[in-house]
């Protein structure tokens, strides 16, 4: 859900922008707005958004104004004007974008879309880095999976096993079933090696949620799942159930 805080002096564009914004994407929160510049420093640093449509000509200043008064904008911004003389300035501090009024849907729908991908990816980018430094320290490591519409922190000592859905990848938990939006090789590569073994192209098992070497060559799973290995694989895995 994108955070999104409003700050426009004019009240008729702050209730168009809302309404439009609210037609092109659900998954936002319009957490504030404000035309006033104290209280729209005093909002961003409370609230921590994501983005910032932020209007340029205020009643009490500008938008540069605010932005001179936060120590560190750490949110996208979306400047909002009348005036195109003002666009150069606005991008040297880093403006996502610059939308003219009236503002055309179309172009807003594109911001938005720019917005979404660039705070995703850096979320993402901050998720797996935490948990990159905690598994440096830590006995139970966790691993990040992202799906089309969320993103899961787990222990790797809770995953069964994996199995390969083309460019995805299933994930069978002890809580829980994840389609995770990688393919399985992007996750042996992620995972301890220590812990799984790939026992055929298509599954990788936590040797520790095996109970059984199977008939016809087959692995038996703590949560009863079935899972075929591969010739070529046999011997190493024999070898490791055994040393463990």
């Amino acid at each position: 859900m994108l955070k999104i805080i409003l700050i426009e002096d004019e009240q008729k564009a702050r209730e168009a922008l809302k309404k439009m914004l609210q037609i092109l994407s659900v998954d936002i929160e319009i957490v504030a707005e404000t035309e006033r510049v104290n209280e729209a420093v005093h909002l961003i640093n409370e609230l921590n958004p994501d983005l910032v449509f932020l209007d340029i000509k205020l009643q009490e200043g500008s938008g540069f104004d605010i932005l001179e008064r936060i120590d560190r904008p750490d949110f996208k911004i979306i400047f909002t004007t009348a005036y195109n003389e003002y666009a150069i300035k606005a991008f040297k501090v880093s403006a996502l974008d610059y939308l003219l009024k009236p503002i055309d849907p179309v172009e807003l729908q594109t911001a938005l879309q720019k917005a979404t991908g660039l705070i995703d990816n850096e979320k993402e980018y901050q998720s797996l880095l935490s948990v990159f430094k905690n598994n440096e320290k830590a006995t139970d490591k966790k691993i990040v999976l992202k799906t089309t519409e969320n993103r899961y922190i787990i222990y790797q000592k809770d995953i069964i096993r994996l199995e390969a859905d083309g460019a995805y990848t299933l994930f069978i938990t002890k809580n829980q079933n994840i389609i995770a939006s990688k393919n399985i090789k992007y996750y042996q590569d992620l995972l301890d090696e220590n812990m799984f073994m790939r026992c055929h192209q298509s599954h990788l098992v936590n040797y520790k949620q095996v109970k059984s070497v199977y008939k016809n060559d087959k692995l038996l799973l703590s949560n009863g799942d079935i899972i075929p290995i591969s010739i070529r694989k046999k011997p190493e895995i024999i070898k490791r159930l055994q040393e463990n």
